[in-house]
């Protein structure tokens, strides 16, 4: 839905908003908080959005946009399927590091938000998956990953994305998310790979 843009106000109060959701949840927290640590007042939140579940809706896909386009970025900048996996990982696991509010909002209100909010993490979870289909068709292609069900096989890999992410954030995000890639991506490449006399890589024998 179309939304006024004047100065920076709209994207003061999504950043509010992103704090004070990640932090507080987003049933206790209210449009006057998000307007004083916005800078603005409390009735300028509904010149922009709509309501208060409109505005979440916009933290969703303020952060899920510049999540996808890293990632895109990221995984296109390297060279063969292995590397662009073994990119991906890090990279989310980065990404949400980077990002603890926006981690715990997509992660806690998604199971207890609307429809509006599940038809946006719908749809950006379909995005991350056809990311991961695509890497993993160009490594079946050039026979360095073996035959799989590449979609299947995308929906667990972007499972357990997800629950390293909630096991994080359960642990009050004690820990740099990103000490996992290796292991993560070690795991993943063996299990995707070749075996080594159909000219798979290392990673299929380790």
């Amino acid at each position: 839905m179309a939304r006024k843009r004047v100065g920076n106000k709209r994207e003061r109060i999504i950043a509010a908003a992103a704090r004070f959701f990640g932090e507080k949840g987003y049933h206790n927290t209210t449009t006057a908080e998000i307007a004083e640590a916005a800078g603005v007042a409390a009735g300028t939140i509904y010149i922009y959005f709509s309501s208060k579940e409109d505005l979440l809706v916009a933290v969703f896909e303020e952060f899920l946009e510049r999540h996808m386009a890293r990632l895109r970025e990221g995984v296109e900048r390297e060279a063969g399927p292995e590397a662009k996996l073994k990119r991906l990982i890090e990279l989310g696991l980065e990404l949400m590091e980077q990002n603890p509010d926006s981690a715990r909002i997509f992660l806690s209100q998604l199971r207890q938000s609307t429809a509006m909010i599940k038809m946006v993490a719908k749809r950006s979870s379909r995005a991350y998956r056809d990311i991961i289909e695509s890497v993993l068709d160009e490594g079946i292609r050039a026979k360095v990953f073996r035959s799989m069900d590449t979609r299947a096989v995308a929906s667990m890999l972007f499972g357990a994305f997800q629950n390293l992410v909630l096991d994080w954030v359960a642990d009050d995000c004690s820990y740099p998310l990103t000490s996992l890639a290796n292991e993560a991506t070690a795991y993943i490449l063996r299990g995707a790979a070749c075996p080594p006399d159909q000219g798979g890589s290392a990673y299929a024998g380790s």
